[in-house]
């Protein structure tokens, strides 16, 4: 080959390197061009693009579309167009207060074709006046579970061509599923309270949909004594469980005479005192969910029978420690406070007569992953103003998969929880390689088993099988099975009270 070619090849290599770094540089830039979120955005025209759905190869789509501007209204939306030409449903259906809706004539999603393969497909609002934006709330795609992967996953908001969100949609599920979200996905552009409040009037979410109560599945009969909160809700399903009808009940408040004997341990209290040492990283804030303190009987202590004060004097957020409301996310249930390591937050509860304490039950805070290290780490708890023990706090999870309620039990002989667990099953090792004895308490699995599926009733293979031998065996009702939901992976967790050495896990799969 001539030098003229070969210098003619080396030019060309050359100039395909430069067009691919600058092609690299492009995505880079795009990738970290974030967005952010304004407050109160102006503008008369908001773009939606649809970049991802979550998963379906042909189609993505959107349920319904909620906008509310600075005066608490809806925003009035002029017309709405799209740049696909190949789509199911009516472009105005978007608008409709249809927010629970499975059928798909009253969706809208569209076909990706070739011209807009990369992602780039645009709804445009045209508002018939220039308004603030304060919240848009998004309702995924959810004809069915399979078909919610035709949802939108990431999203980017445009308005007067200004970037104002860019971020990832829930996948949602079937309308009647368990696991249906309460309020869509909501994107806030205020924190105003006064706005806030504005929309409430008008938003239909909090008008007209029902309250879902949590269902209670279980009874008075299967209640164990060694539960310290009686109406705890069950991780595990109890096999031989018949089908009787799923209700709702408040916090039963059992009378003396149908209390449990009292234990052989018990700690008269008069007061109890609680110091927050630090709490898991957050800065400049700490907080719990929720307490309860169970009495000798194993019976919940009634909040009439004691005062509680805290290092704040804030009575109506010191009130949220007791409400009851524990398995939650929501902030408005939970107990927040400034914190400053410096100087330790106190909560102190005086009895109004002296009592039998067996032990305190404690939600951690719970809001959300990043607010949970807003949740309390170390803890000196004092008893009639003598240093009990300190207490490491277990950090939530933020979520509310399973009760991630902790127990600190008084009895100084009683040991707390030295449990983990047994796809046939699984067998945790302790640091003495000894395998670590499991209990109920000490196991939650989501989804449960197969039996959270609509036709399946009393299927033997529910996850308390786990940590139940035999584990070698190929029967299978002594085996676990579960529902593989959209877009969601299972999940087993084994949840201690105190901290507890695990040197290894054996797992017996399916």
């Amino acid at each position: 080959m001539s030098e003229d070619g070969i210098k003619e090849i080396e030019e060309n290599t050359e100039k395909v390197n430069l067009e691919s770094e600058m092609a690299n540089d492009e995505e880079v830039d795009e990738e970290n061009d974030d967005i952010t979120i304004p407050e109160l955005p102006e503008g008369k025209i908001l773009e939606l693009r649809l970049l991802s759905n979550w998963g379906d190869p042909n189609y993505i789509g959107l349920n319904s579309v909620e906008i509310f501007t600075s005066t608490g209204e809806r925003a009035v939306v002029e017309n709405i167009t799209t740049n696909v030409t190949e789509y199911t449903g009516n472009l105005e259906s978007l608008l409709v207060e249809r927010i629970r809706c499975k059928d798909t004539e009253k969706m809208w999603c569209a076909k990706k074709s070739p011209e807009n393969l990369d992602g780039q497909i645009i709804l445009r609002l045209k508002f018939k006046e220039s308004c603030k934006l304060a919240l848009v709330r998004f309702w995924n795609y959810n004809a069915s579970r399979v078909h919610a992967q035709i949802g939108v996953r990431y999203l980017e908001m445009n308005l007067d061509g200004i970037g104002i969100f860019r971020g990832e949609l829930e996948c949602a599920f079937s309308a009647d599923s368990e696991f249906t979200p309460i309020m869509g996905e909501t994107v806030l552009f205020t924190t105003s309270e006064s706005i806030l409040e504005l929309i409430a009037v008008h938003d239909v979410c909090l008008i007209n949909l029902p309250e879902e109560p949590i269902a209670n599945t279980t009874t008075l009969e299967l209640l164990k004594a060694d539960h310290l909160t009686p109406y705890r809700p069950s991780t595990c399903e109890e096999k031989d469980t018949p089908n009787t009808p799923t209700i709702s009940l408040p916090a039963p408040k059992f009378p003396a005479a149908l209390s449990c004997p009292p234990t052989g341990y018990r700690h008269d209290v008069k007061v109890l005192h609680l110091e927050l040492l630090t709490n898991w990283g957050m800065d400049g804030l700490i907080g719990l969910t929720g307490m309860e303190l169970v009495d000798d009987r194993n019976q919940l202590i009634d909040e009439s029978q004691f005062t509680v004060v805290t290092s704040d004097g804030n009575k109506e957020q010191t009130a949220k420690l007791f409400n009851g409301r524990n398995l939650t996310r929501d902030p408005q249930d939970m107990w927040l406070v400034d914190f400053d390591s410096k100087k330790p937050v106190t909560i102190t509860i005086t009895f109004h007569e002296i009592v039998a304490l067996k032990a305190i039950s404690i939600w951690n805070y719970n809001a959300s992953f990043e607010m949970s290290y807003a949740g309390v780490k170390a803890s000196k708890i004092y008893v009639n103003g003598k240093l009990f023990k300190n207490i490491v706090f277990r950090k939530a999870t933020g979520f509310v998969y399973f009760d991630y309620v902790q127990d600190i039990v008084l009895d100084p002989n009683m040991t707390e929880n030295e449990h983990s667990s047994s796809k046939s099953g699984s067998s945790p090792l302790g640091e003495t390689s000894s395998t670590l004895d499991s209990m109920e308490s000490n196991l939650a699995a989501f989804p449960e088993s197969v039996n959270i599926l609509p036709n399946i009733k009393n299927d033997l293979r529910t996850s308390n099988n786990l940590i139940t031998p035999p584990n070698d065996t190929d029967i299978a009702k002594h085996m676990w099975l579960t529902a593989l939901l959209p877009n969601r992976c299972a999940r087993v967790f084994f949840v201690f009270d105190v901290q507890t050495y695990i040197s290894k896990i054996v797992i017996y799969n399916y």
